[in-house]
């Protein structure tokens, strides 16, 4: 009896909400958190619009309605909700459990069915309050979704909605009472700050559940070669082509996203967004590799692909090593931009989510899509990373692990290179382990050579390397890693050349690593027995771990502040300080002679502990002071000379109102001595 006595008081009617500012404060926050999940594609654009439409109506009609709700429309409500319900269960159980948006696009839709159906039974102020709770879920289910910040206007809308809604709550609940301002820019400042707290002391982000995004084809298209390399000048779909040293820079040119990689090319990249991508840690981005090297291209031996089908989940073949160092890494790839059909991935891949069909593997690792790979592709790998310690690594010093002939092909040279082993060897003399050779020859090329994408052409017929290491010793990546790569192989270490991507700047408020187009990079990977290739780069660092949101929000700030010319925005600040203080002196500053005694009087009975009452007369609280300093009339007659001044305009001699000045400014309140005249 007392559970279904509870049940009935739960569900009383409540007193309706009469407030037109807070019903429109509450409309404004489940509007914009539609249209944040609209812009984020979780729910079909006119989908959203009917759900904006449906709720502004069912407000205007719940408060049309709000004193005598008809009868029925409760009853239509939890019909809707119910039949939202078993709509959002059937679409979770119909998907795959392993994808996260198979939970958060049906409950995107979830919210918004329930917040429409709700929006016309929403009379009393508990049910509106339930209206802004919901567009908060809402608005968490499209920020786990967002990848940029172009969800913050959003949620900068809905906060401002929302703080506009307590407002009047608090106004409405109060009986028409006013926030101060100050109250209020306390309040905030507060809040800012606890945030602000929190934010910066924030671990770094790190994977709890193993739950797989859900890939998507983007605006990409057929490749007419399957398994070909496409994405050339910014056309996913287009087969890409060897670049010129005359010509526009290409995929296949520069970036070295082709079947061969050309040291001789120049060309410059810029700033802008390729990818997207979210990782457990950050790594190297493999897109393919070369272990053919003719003095000025490098070409692939292993470059012979086979398709891969049934769809996703591809389960690719086991990496050429594994070890107990190994580390799960779980990559999802957010394309901004064409990039080409490589599928980037952490070493060793070992599972990806594509939207393909079938993809194209190679026995270096390669993994080419049979679809360009354009703006909005999503996809996902699973990878081992290999994490060996540097003294792991110089255990294994003693032969490669490797057969003959791979052997022959990972150390092979067109040439014997005389002049570049005999600096090798110089160079290393002292080391008696690969791991200690590679680290050397990168401290000497960190030493000796200077890195630059502004760099002359290639002579005709020169050598990238011999150009490189006994020229100008000015290059880029593709020169340093090349010379690297070559003065390992004259050693007989067995090292291949890669390219892909390192990870570009952290965004600490999207936990989202932001892959720019200038960080296409090469870099060399040396084999090693029980562990497989370990990447090393002269040219580029690769953190361990992701940075923790707060050290990254601070170090961009420093960066910021630094920037900032301290001297003129020092002068500036100054100046605007020196005359806002100046005004607001002027402004605080007595106009009178009289207006100063009245204040100096006020401030000395406060001293006193006798403040001067809002009702009041000066007259009367100075006859209340005399009181205090044990009779007389010092502090009346001083009241007389300046409303004789204030109201009759009669102003005492000079002297006279230097001594009434001198007088009121005593620290205590005693027994003033009568002024002359």
């Amino acid at each position: 009896m007392r559970a279904i006595e509870a049940i009935r008081r739960a569900n009383e009617p409540r007193a309706p909400e009469h407030s037109v500012r807070f019903r429109v404060a509450c409309t404004g926050s489940v509007l914009v958190a539609i249209a944040a999940c609209a812009s984020l594609g979780e729910v079909a654009r006119p989908v959203a619009w009917i759900a904006m439409l449906l709720v502004s109506v069912g407000m205007v009609f719940s408060y049309v309605t709000r004193v005598r709700p008809p009868g029925l429309i409760k009853v239509l409500v939890a019909i809707g909700a119910i039949a939202s319900l078993t709509w959002f269960f059937h679409q979770v159980a119909s998907r795959p459990p392993s994808d996260i948006t198979a939970v958060e696009d049906p409950l995107t839709v979830l919210f918004m069915s329930i917040l429409a159906v709700h929006s016309f039974h929403v009379p009393a102020r508990r049910d509106l309050m339930f209206s802004i709770g919901a567009s908060a879920g809402l608005m968490a289910v499209g920020a786990a979704q967002a990848i940029d910040l172009g969800f913050g206007p959003y949620a900068l809308a809905w906060v401002a909605f929302g703080l506009w809604a307590l407002l009047e709550l608090w106004s409405s609940a109060s009986g028409g009472g006013r926030v101060s301002v100050a109250g209020l820019s306390a309040s905030l400042g507060g809040v800012t700050c606890m945030a602000a707290a929190v934010f910066l002391v924030l671990p770094a982000p790190s994977v709890g559940i193993r739950i797989n995004f859900l890939s998507r084809q983007g605006s990409g298209g057929s490749v007419s070669v399957p398994g070909a390399l496409a994405g050339d000048a910014g056309k996913p779909a287009e087969l890409s082509r060897s670049g010129t040293s005359s010509g526009p820079t290409r995929v296949g040119g520069y970036l070295g996203f082709a079947n061969s990689l050309d040291t001789a090319l120049r060309g410059s990249l810029s700033h802008q967004v390729v990818m997207w991508v979210r990782a457990q840690r950050p790594s190297y981005w493999v897109g393919e590799t070369f272990d053919s090297w003719d003095g000025v291209n490098w070409s692939s031996t292993k470059n012979t692909s086979h398709p891969i089908g049934d769809g996703a989940p591809f389960i690719l073949p086991i990496p050429e090593a594994t070890s107990t160092t190994d580390q799960a890494d779980l990559q999802t790839f957010f394309v901004n931009t064409a990039v080409a059909d490589l599928v980037f991935h952490a070493e060793s891949a070992y599972e990806l989510w594509f939207p393909s069909s079938t993809v194209y593997y190679s026995d270096d690792g390669t993994i080419v899509s049979p679809i360009g790979v354009g703006k909005g592709a999503i996809y996902t790998v699973d990878s081992d990373v290999s994490a060996p310690t540097p003294n792991q690594l110089r255990e294994f010093s003693g032969g490669t692990g490797l057969t003959p002939e791979m052997q022959q092909v990972y150390t092979q040279l067109p040439d014997p290179y005389p002049q570049v082993q005999a600096l090798a060897q110089s160079i290393t003399a002292g080391d008696t382990n690969n791991y200690d050779r590679v680290e050397s020859l990168i401290s000497w090329m960190g030493a000796h050579t200077h890195y630059s994408t502004d760099i002359p052409p290639l002579p005709p017929g020169a050598d990238t390397v011999d150009e490189f290491l006994f020229g100008n010793r000015v290059g880029f990546c593709e020169q340093i890693s090349t010379s690297l790569a070559v003065m390992l192989r004259t050693l007989g270490i067995p090292v291949r050349e890669t390219v892909g991507y390192v990870p570009g700047p952290y965004n600490p408020l999207t936990d989202l690593y932001e892959v720019q187009a200038d960080d296409a990079h090469a870099w060399v990977q040396v084999w090693f027995p029980g562990y497989g290739w370990q990447s090393f780069d002269p040219t580029a660092a690769v953190p361990l771990a992701n940075p923790s949101p707060g050290a990254t929000a601070l170090s961009d700030i420093g960066k910021a502040l630094g920037r900032v010319p301290v001297v003129p925005v020092s002068s500036v600040l100054f100046g605007a300080v020196s005359v806002a203080v100046l005004v607001r002196w002027r402004r605080r500053r007595p106009a009178t002679w009289a207006e100063r005694v009245a204040r100096d009087v006020e401030r000395a009975g406060h001293r006193a502990g006798r403040p001067r009452r809002p009702s009041e007369t000066f007259a009367e609280y100075a006859g209340a002071l005399d009181s205090i300093s044990g009779g007389g009339d010092a502090w009346a007659r001083i009241a007389s000379y300046v409303e004789a001044s204030a109201y009759g305009g009669r102003e005492p001699p000079p002297e006279t109102q230097r001594q009434l000045l001198s007088a009121t400014r005593r620290t205590r309140l005693v027994r003033i001595r009568e002024p002359v005249g």
